[in-house]
């Protein structure tokens, strides 16, 4: 996702900790990946590891909510 060769330790702990959704894509040819998630993560991982991601304008209405939230946090810091 990154166009770049990348550490196997941070394909599989980029998403909250989880492995990227397309780590299978990249790590196929290198070692038996899919076995590798299969005997580390359990079913209910496997499920947020390869759910597809948000759409781009929810993902940023997240963005902006979160921020908003911090601001409002902070008071009236003048």
């Amino acid at each position: 996702m990154l166009g770049h060769v990348l550490p196997f330790h941070y394909c599989r702990t980029m998403n909250e900790g989880l492995p990227c959704r397309r780590i299978l894509d990249c790590w196929f040819r290198r070692m038996p990946i899919r076995e590798f998630i299969e005997e580390n993560y359990s079913e209910e991982d496997r499920q947020r590891i390869f759910q597809p991601p948000k759409p781009k304008m929810v993902s940023l209405a997240e963005i902006v909510a979160n921020a908003q939230k911090q601001t409002g946090k902070g008071g009236d810091e003048k």
